[in-house]
């Protein structure tokens, strides 16, 4: 579970830089957009594969989808990660699209991407909230866990961005 809420965490940098690039049309954030959104979708990928891990066996990814149990947080768990899965997927498309209108599709995407963000990470700290015998519950636990995987989300990235250039795969402006 501790490398699930880092990759959940590093996850998040890379949509969320990708996202306010579009939705608020910032220039020096458009510009980084695919490394981005690749390594958000990288790092969102290994944790739900962490998550299958907590199910306790193959077979019961199937009772996931047939009868969820809505209590278990496990159900909300997988709901926001692949929701958030398919916008990353989304954002992806549409940024390397050649179509006229890929663009306005992009910003839609982007719109829906930056609450859904916010939900994986909720959802993150309400896991840890309810773990018994911690001193965890806390209405500042969401907040927290959306600014910390923004920190770590955007470090990922500039770590990133500074082999891809350094590799000359990618070029970007030092700004």
């Amino acid at each position: 579970i501790c490398l699930f809420l880092l990759f959940v965490g590093l996850s998040a940098g890379g949509l969320i830089v990708a996202s306010a690039g579009s939705v608020f049309h910032i220039k020096d954030y458009e510009k980084i957009a695919l490394p981005a959104i690749i390594t958000s979708l990288s790092c969102i990928l290994i944790s739900g594969a962490l998550v299958l891990v907590d199910l306790g066996g193959i077979m019961r990814i199937w009772n996931m989808f047939v009868t969820p149990n809505f209590m278990s947080v496990l159900v909300w768990d997988m709901t926001v990660i692949t929701l958030y899965i398919i916008m990353n997927i989304l954002e992806l498309v549409f940024l390397v699209s050649k179509k006229p209108d890929a663009a306005h599709k992009q910003w839609i995407v982007s719109c829906i991407a930056l609450p859904i963000a916010i939900l994986v990470h909720s959802v993150t700290a309400w896991i840890l909230g309810l773990q018994i015998g911690r001193d965890w519950y806390s209405s500042i636990m969401a907040p927290l866990f959306v600014v910390s995987a923004m920190d770590s989300g955007l470090g990922l990235l500039i770590l990133a961005l500074f082999g891809l250039r350094k590799g000359g795969w990618f070029k970007f402006p030092d700004r």
